[in-house]
């Protein structure tokens, strides 16, 4: 009997360990959140199909993430703000085609029902890219991010005294 259970146990961390499939809360199987290897929000590692803009890409699941902690901002058909463009592109060359890592905080959603998350290519974490590079601002809304928020605004602070991409280039800057 002990045994059994022993054997069970690990058949089950087996599968969570290697991106069997996740159970949601309800308890029903779903297998089509990840691409390989999942977290209870959402794929773990996934390739990126689409950048809408710096701060928002969609996988090739058709899944949209929100990077964490940043803000880059607003082009649409209606608004492009100043560095706009320049931060989708900075986006797009890091992770467009390729396959990155996602890390989830807290909320796994917001309230457009994209997945929120950490994203790195390479070991490189994007969301601290943007900040570091001047192409993105902080923005925090609390529970997520929280034991990064005071390095990424140090990061922030940074670019913005070096006049770094939009913190020289743009006047007034969209997000101070």
């Amino acid at each position: 009997m002990l045994r059994c259970a022993a054997v069970s146990v690990l058949v089950l961390l087996a599968s969570c360990e290697f991106g069997g499939p996740l159970v949601n809360h309800d308890g029903d199987t779903d297998t089509d959140t990840t691409e390989t290897g999942g977290s209870e929000c959402g794929p773990t590692t996934a390739i990126v199909d689409t950048v809408i803009d710096g701060d928002t890409v969609v996988l090739m699941t058709g899944q949209h993430v929100r990077l964490i902690l940043v803000d880059t901002t607003e082009i649409t058909n209606d608004k492009n703000e100043c560095w706009g463009q320049d931060a989708r592109q900075f986006t797009v060359d890091r992770v467009e085609g390729r396959e990155i890592t996602l890390e989830y905080e807290v909320e796994c959603l917001d309230q457009y029902g994209r997945l929120l998350a950490f994203i790195s290519v390479d070991g490189v974490e994007v969301n601290r890219a943007l900040l570091e590079q001047g192409q993105a601002c902080l923005a925090y809304f609390p529970p997520d991010g929280e034991d990064r928020v005071f390095e990424y605004q140090q990061l922030e602070t940074a670019a913005k005294q070096a006049g770094l991409a939009m913190w020289g280039a743009c006047d007034p800057v969209p997000c101070d």
